[in-house]
């Protein structure tokens, strides 16, 4: 459980085609329906209740690719068979900035709503994060005596407090095997030149490996896994990204035991959230692997990104080998709850009891959530309802607090605790 992100069209031609576009695709009555809700306390437009029909390179011979900024540029799989993989760009996101994706049309489509949607301030409310626009940021970066740079807490912090709101600038579906690389490299150009200049140099600044074609070593070196309608895809977020770039140059820290990064797949927003409560002057740090994983675990991600870890557990033989065994016994409490008859109410508390212990020592706090969702799971099986909806409950407030609001986690969560308490109601 716990072992187990070069359009060649004229600039007035392209303007011209996208405005009449724009009202042409959003009123047709053959309409895809939306996953997305809008944010806010009013009734959408009517147009935001549906998302625009799919589109591919063959927009062009109509004319019409909206909301799309360009065309879509596309390629067949290398089997010809199956969907096309394109390259499509917005211009502006919400306002805040450019951004492109290399995905399939239908996954695109799927995208256009939430992308579409204008008011980052109410999405972020509506999930109980503060949207940060218009406050100082609790951060900054300067020079370590001996370590280079870092990113360091410029006022007290809380546990749980949201330290950063990132949108996007390039998204790229995870599994592209059934396209040729050589194509999807293609694709990646054209969508990192199709975006704005901000974006475009904020992309070239990123930290690379110096390993093959550029854009697909900055996506491998900085990107974070992220869904779309659960569809896995690889997120670059430049200002989450400036910290990896940091530690990548100086002092690559994987065993955080500060931050963590939490991903909303209903607005693509990503955000860096305090992992315990981080006193002012104190360095900030981000995990950028699992935090359950043991420590040759750890290296063997780490060596694909061409860095080493020398955060102060990997520094320490005697420390790791503390700490693999204790997420060891995590793993065997897991397997003895397996068995039928160790499920009774004083062994279950006293696995509670220790995993609690272990989670704590591990420093594994965003993963407390999921543990009170499995031994919600328990007592259901064992009968005790009450138990039960005790734990479900715990397990939605910290994954609201770790995961997201609307994190398929947490959408499980909820739903196990509206029914138990529907459950409850009717007996």
């Amino acid at each position: 459980m716990f072992s187990n992100l070069l359009c060649g069209l004229l600039y007035a031609v392209i303007q011209g085609q996208a405005a009449r576009a724009h009202s042409q695709v959003w009123d047709v009555a053959a309409v895809l329906q939306c996953t997305n809700n809008p944010a806010g306390p009013l009734s959408p437009l009517a147009g935001y209740a549906t998302c625009p029909l799919p589109v591919d390179d063959e927009a062009l011979k109509s004319g019409v690719w909206s909301p799309w900024s360009y065309p879509p540029v596309c390629m067949r799989p290398k089997n010809k068979s199956g969907p096309k993989l394109c390259a499509f760009t917005l211009s502006s996101l919400r306002g805040e900035g450019g951004m492109s994706i290399v995905t399939t049309p239908r996954v695109a489509s799927d995208l256009a709503k939430a992308a579409r949607d204008p008011d980052i301030a109410w999405l972020e409310k509506q999930r109980g994060s503060p949207f940060m626009a218009d406050r100082p940021k609790p951060y900054e970066i300067r020079a370590l005596p001996g370590k280079g740079l870092g990113v360091m807490a410029a006022e007290p912090i809380r546990r749980g407090q949201v330290v950063m709101v990132a949108l996007p600038i390039l998204l790229q579906l995870a599994d592209t095997k059934p396209w040729d690389y050589r194509d999807v490299f293609r694709l990646l150009q054209e969508a990192s030149i199709q975006l704005p200049r901000r974006e475009k140099e904020a992309l070239l600044q990123m930290a690379k490996r110096g390993r093959g074609y550029v854009v697909d070593d900055i996506m491998k070196t900085n990107s974070f896994q992220v869904t779309i309608n659960g569809v896995g895809h690889s997120g670059l977020y430049p200002e989450i990204s400036v910290w990896i770039y940091v530690h990548a140059r100086t002092h690559l820290v994987v065993n955080a035991r500060s931050c963590i990064v939490r991903y909303s797949p209903s607005t693509l927003i990503v955000e860096v959230v305090a992992y315990r409560d981080i006193e002012r002057g104190e360095e900030l740090s981000l995990s950028y692997i699992p935090l359950n994983l043991l420590s040759e675990q750890r290296q063997d991600v780490i060596k694909g990104w061409g860095f080493n870890c020398t955060c102060a557990l990997c520094r320490d033989t005697e420390a790791t080998k503390v700490s693999d065994s204790h997420r060891a016994r995590i793993q065997a409490i897991f397997d003895e709850l397996d068995a039928p008859e160790n499920r009774t109410h004083e062994k279950v508390q006293a696995a509670m009891t220790e995993l609690e212990e272990l989670v704590e020592e591990e420093g594994l706090a965003a993963q407390i959530g999921d543990l009170h969702t499995i031994f919600a799971d328990l007592y259901l099986d064992m009968g005790d309802s009450q138990k039960a909806r005790e734990h479900a409950g715990l397990a939605l407030g910290m994954l609201r607090q770790f995961a997201g609001w609307d994190n398929d986690r947490t959408n499980s969560a909820a739903s196990l605790v509206t029914r138990l308490e529907e459950e409850k109601k009717n007996v």
